[in-house]
């Protein structure tokens, strides 16, 4: 995470051996310990070429609530319930309105609340969404400001539920605690 907020991207961990003497220099000869399986970790500058694996990738994460709008015969007036739960209209706009190139968005996670769920007037979609360090380091700092780009974005085409904005991000993860985490159904491939 330090890396990170120093513009620092994570390209590469392998396994580290040691090829000179482990001692110190401060005259005290003690060998420092390396650990069972010590790991060599190398940052790079993000040049928009080097993409990171998705295992070693840091992601933040937030959710983004959106009041389905229902008319008579049950269908939303923007688009059909199918569309809405399937995420990818949620995907795209922030993809291509919200981060920069480099950074991944992801909605792993979807689920619709029924109005007494919601504690509301009207059914409520709830959609996990993720951005990963693919190409380019992500913080909180600016996930955050993704975050609230992306509200602003998504409701230009679909409301949102009011009391659900301007909720802080996640701090980061790594890439596959996500979804062990994932506390609603996955519809969709992934």
């Amino acid at each position: 995470m330090f890396a990170a907020e120093h513009g620092l991207l994570l390209a590469r961990i392998f396994p580290y051996e040691a090829q000179y003497n482990l001692s110190s220099h401060r005259g005290v000869d003690r060998p420092f310990k390396l650990g069972n399986s010590p790991k060599m970790h190398v940052f790079v500058k993000p040049n928009g070429v080097i993409k990171t694996p998705r295992d070693i990738q840091l992601c933040c994460r937030h959710e983004l609530h959106i009041v389905i709008p229902d008319d008579d015969d049950g269908t939303s007036a923007i688009c059909s319930l199918d569309q809405i739960l399937a995420g990818d209209a949620i995907e795209n706009i922030i993809q291509q309105n919200c981060v920069p190139d480099g950074v991944r968005v992801e909605v792993p996670a979807r689920k619709i609340l029924e109005i007494h769920e919601s504690h509301g007037s009207a059914r409520v979609a709830v959609f996990l969404v993720v951005y990963c360090s693919e190409r380019y380091p992500v913080t909180r700092e600016m996930a955050d400001e993704w975050r609230a780009t992306a509200e602003l974005e998504v409701s230009k085409f679909i409301p949102l539920r009011e009391n659900r904005r301007g909720r802080t991000v996640s701090h980061p993860f790594p890439y596959p605690a996500l979804h062990p985490e994932i506390k609603y159904h996955t519809t969709g491939k992934r």
